[in-house]
């Protein structure tokens, strides 16, 4: 039955402020998604060239709005929320703009300030954003309300890095997608300025309780509420409390941080995906844990919350043993719908346990002090991840293990830890309490045995390695990475010295290294993606190597390996231009 439009008007009168609300979250969710997980991996990786310090960018931003959520809360609370709400975007629209003006040798340094900037902006917006919707919806429809926020969280997400990647393609231009955030934010304030309520929260609209509530109800973080003003010494004596609820917090997420900054890259630089074509696969993903959120997250009330986040961590670790171990669109792409699944299912049962490890009084400190130790291990990856995808130091090429994918080793490494923490330490603190009393003690035994197993087989895998010659395409990527940043000698180590043919790798990698520099410095070359290897015999192969500029007209190279008679190595021994 189709309502009437009496019944509409009235709902849509009744309910303005919030869908006003969720209308300027979703822009501003979406504004924020293309900022800081779109535009700025590509602005500083490529248009600036410090990918090393993109981590500690991303960082600043995340420790300004964690430190800052707290004090605008409080702030809201006093002169009332539509003014910070209509503030922080307003900051980040400004501070989006002026980034792309940032060039030269303190441009990272102008970038740490205008991040930190943006952060308050975000702290700003999003904690009283949430609190508003205490102020404009009663109290029993709180839960939904917030869902509703969630809703436009994920779908920020969702569509975040699509919509970047398609304004940048269209206008053949990494800085456009910086102006379209700006436009997004500047519309989202336009509408909370003309629909919201002129008067949100304050001391003149706190509403008095004086009746005692008739049972006790545990209120579940959102993916996006704030969580409870953080005080270290709250976080010491909770660790008393919860400290198998701290850790796990620490070692999942300072996991998950170092894979934030540079999972654009990884898809853009090594699997070959254009921003669109990284947009296109991260929309479903991201789509489809919006509409499973909900009956996904309510397994743990059915199942147990321990086997909730035991099995969607023992998922999400397998998924990112995936990403780690192969190179792959099709598995990477399946391996981030476990992931994303994974989490849709553990985080609520995680944060229903969280909140209900300890008594009344002190669920907002613990709370707060968990979500404390999750902010400062992403933030604390976040500056690692940066620095690892963009530095060899950490390279094992005799592994196939080059320093694009350690941060998806890392990350893999933790999430397997965590994953044995959790059906483990956490299960046997909080299991007794869970439904069906929590995870069974033949799946914790399963889990530690496959665990054990696997770290063994790792070990195995890698002394064996050791013994064979490194892959081709890796000694192609290693001798390409060192001659594009204008270093031949250390190309020398990947290089034949000389070979039939006229071959001579010193001349030709100091010939190579003026090619690729010019590439990079003359002509504006953003990146360069190495392909999977072209067996010609079983010791001579061909890798092609992808550049692309700035108008995305690619330039090709076939770099020739081979392996000589005399040696079991593949060396570089050849490069030519592509087709």
């Amino acid at each position: 039955m189709i309502p009437s439009r009496k019944v509409i008007k009235a709902f849509l009168h009744q309910y303005r402020p919030l869908l006003s609300l969720g209308a300027a979250a979703l822009l501003a969710e979406l504004a924020y998604a293309i900022l800081n997980l779109s535009a700025l991996p590509m602005y500083v990786a490529f248009v600036l060239k410090r990918p090393t310090e993109l981590g500690v960018v991303m960082a600043a931003f995340l420790l300004a709005e964690a430190v800052s959520r707290p004090w605008f809360g409080a702030l809201g609370d006093k002169v009332g929320r539509k003014p910070l709400l209509l503030v922080g975007p307003i900051i980040t629209a400004i501070t989006a703009y002026f980034t792309i003006r940032l060039h030269g040798p303190f441009a990272i340094w102008g970038l740490l300030i205008l991040k930190a900037i943006d952060g308050f902006g975000s702290g700003a917006l999003w904690m009283n954003a949430f609190a508003a919707v205490g102020d404009v919806v009663d109290e029993e429809h709180h839960s939904a309300a917030m869902s509703m926020l969630n809703v436009t969280y994920m779908s920020g997400i969702a569509l975040g890095f699509l919509l970047g990647g398609v304004v940048d393609e269209a206008f053949h231009s990494i800085l456009a997608s910086f102006y379209l955030v700006s436009a997004l934010l500047i519309a989202s304030v336009v509408i909370m300025s003309l629909l919201l309520p002129r008067r949100i929260g304050g001391a003149s609209h706190a509403r008095e309780e004086k009746k005692e509530p008739l049972h006790d109800h545990v209120e579940l973080t959102t993916l996006e509420e704030p969580p409870a003003e953080f005080k270290l010494g709250n976080m010491l004596r909770s660790f008393g409390e919860v400290p198998d609820m701290l850790v796990l917090a620490c070692v999942i997420f300072l996991g998950i941080g170092t894979m934030m900054p540079v999972v654009k890259l990884y898809a853009i630089q090594h699997l070959g995906l254009n921003e669109k074509q990284f947009g296109l696969a991260v929309a479903p993903v991201a789509a489809a844990m919006g509409l499973f959120a909900v009956p996904l997250g309510r397994l743990g009330d059915k199942y147990g919350r321990c086997v909730a986040v035991c099995w969607g961590l023992f998922g999400s670790a397998i998924a990112l043993w995936v990403l780690a171990l192969f190179r792959s669109i099709v598995l990477a792409g399946l391996a981030g719908i476990i992931i994303g699944l994974g989490f849709t299912v553990a985080f609520p049962a995680w944060m229903a346990l969280v909140a209900s490890a300890t008594s009344t009084k002190r669920r907002g400190e613990v709370i707060g002090a968990v979500g404390a130790a999750q902010g400062l291990a992403a933030i604390i990856g976040a500056a690692l991840g940066g620095y690892i995808y963009s530095s060899d130091r950490l390279s094992f090429p005799r592994l196939g293990v080059v320093n694009y994918n350690v941060p998806f080793w890392w990350s893999a490494i933790l999430m397997t830890i965590g994953t044995v923490l959790a059906f483990t330490w956490m299960c046997k603190r909080n299991g007794a309490r869970d439904v069906g009393n929590g995870v069974k003690p033949w799946q914790i035994k399963m889990v530690v045995i496959s665990s054990i197993v696997g770290f063994i087989a790792l070990f195995v895998w890698i002394g064996w390695r050791y013994t064979q010659p490194v892959a081709p395409d890796r000694v192609a990527w290693e001798w390409v990475q060192q001659v594009y940043r204008g270093r031949p000698d250390k190309a020398m180590k990947y290089t034949i010295p000389s070979a039939p043919g006229g071959w001579n790798g010193r001349e030709k990698s100091r010939e190579t290294a003026k090619t690729f520099v010019y590439y990079k410095k003359g002509l504006g070359a953003l990146w360069y993606t190495v392909f999977a290897p072209v067996y010609v015999n079983d010791r001579l192969v061909d890798v092609p190597v992808k550049f692309v500029f700035k108008d995305e007209t690619p330039k090709w190279v076939n770099v020739t390996v081979c392996k000589p008679a005399s040696s079991r190595e593949w060396k570089v021994c050849g490069v030519r231009p592509g087709e």
